[in-house]
């Protein structure tokens, strides 16, 4: 069994709890599995928001309900909430008998969007709600898991397959478990969510983001491409965020006039999908977009890490305009502190500071990450 890094979080939560622990992630991260192996003692009953049924008896209607339903187990477990209508109110009313029932229940929760659920908890969540992430494994788990050298040696793997747990563990083919996963539930939970009309203008969409990973994307010439408009781009680069598909970086601008101002990277949460959606597996010594690949991944494996350790870095690019344009991969914001990144997967390669940045920002050091070292970055080990 994979070691997750979110268990040893949840499990140093304080006893007596009365909040609804309440965890994020795509579909097929682990989230059910995680809570199995937390909900281990006393009665235990487990909902999902996939059932009908499920879904109906978590409709209250009132405090007497509320009670009683509490009353019935030590751990309560609702797995995809954001499929239960009104699950915001349905929080609310749950946390809020808890917290004045003498014997206190742990309520679990999963969503694999924010969609509906993180909308319909919104006025709700403060003081009732601790929030979690749950991301695809990480190399920090499979270091825990497998070892330094394991990890170290199945890299070029994951490069290619991806962190979904299924691929990781060897479950199957793990092209056929990708494009199983994006035919059969990746698109049709998000058309089922949304009614997406223009489902192939949507696809079009994905397909380009996946083409452009560690490039600067236009939303203007998205909107040419694919034939939707810039607002309908905006929005359907929205949902996948929203679904844990992508995750966006954005430029760093503070001081300089011809600072990036407004630009945006986008990122796959997980390579293996990405590579999957433009059907393409092959070898990393085949492929012209290595250079693409390695940011995405070494940005995923960064803020993976920044999740499990709580260090709420904010990260971004850098780029100037004009003829003599420079740029930085990343930069880490953590409390003002500044920290600056830049990835190559060529182990000969170097970086440094562009000399106006160290001028307007006092920065002077680049910290360089490659396949050799990676682990350094995004291991606690």
């Amino acid at each position: 069994m994979i070691s997750r890094d979110l268990i040893k979080t949840l499990k140093e939560l304080p006893a007596g709890n009365a909040q609804a622990i309440v965890v994020f992630g795509a579909r097929r991260v682990g989230k059910t599995t995680l809570f199995r192996n937390l909900a281990t003692t006393g009665k235990v009953l487990w909902f999902n928001g996939d059932s009908k049924e499920d879904a109906e008896i978590i409709a209250f209607n009132s405090i007497a309900e509320v009670k009683n339903f509490l009353a019935q187990a030590d751990t309560i477990v609702i797995d995809e909430a954001q499929k239960i209508p009104n699950i915001g109110l349905m929080l609310k009313m749950l946390v809020d008998q808890n917290k004045i029932n003498e014997r206190k229940t742990l309520i679990f929760v999963t969503g694999s969007s924010f969609l509906d659920l993180a909308g319909g908890v919104q006025e709700s969540a403060v003081g009732r709600l601790k929030r979690f992430q749950l991301y695809p494994i990480s190399l920090n788990e499979l270091v825990q898991t497998y070892g330094k050298i394991e990890t170290q040696r199945s890299l070029a793997e994951r490069l290619i397959y991806g962190m979904y747990p299924a691929v990781v563990r060897g479950d199957d083919d793990p092209r056929q478990i990708l494009e199983d996963y994006c035919e059969g539930i990746l698109f049709k939970d998000i058309f089922s969510l949304t009614g997406i009309r223009k489902a192939k203008q949507f696809l079009d969409l994905v397909q380009m983001l996946a083409y452009r990973i560690g490039s600067e994307i236009n939303y203007d010439n998205l909107a040419r491409e694919t034939g939707l408009s810039k607002h309908a781009v905006s929005d359907y680069i929205d949902l996948l965020e929203q679904c844990f598909i992508i995750k966006r970086c954005k430029s760093f601008a503070r001081n300089l006039d011809n600072e990036l101002k407004k630009g945006k990277k986008i990122y796959f949460c997980d390579l293996g999908i990405r590579n999957a959606l433009i059907r393409n597996f092959s070898p990393l010594n085949a492929r012209t977009d290595v250079g693409g690949i390695w940011e995405n991944f070494a940005y995923m494996e960064r803020q993976k890490f920044h999740n499990a350790t709580r260090s709420f870095a904010e990260t971004f690019f850098w780029r100037t305009t004009g003829n003599d344009s420079k740029e930085i991969d990343f930069i880490e914001v953590t409390d003002g502190k500044i920290q600056l990144f830049e990835c190559k997967y060529s182990s000969k390669a170097k970086a440094s500071v562009p000399k106006v940045f160290q001028q307007t920002y006092g920065v002077q050091e680049i910290q360089l990450i490659t396949p050799q070292n990676i682990l350094n970055f995004c291991t606690s080990g």
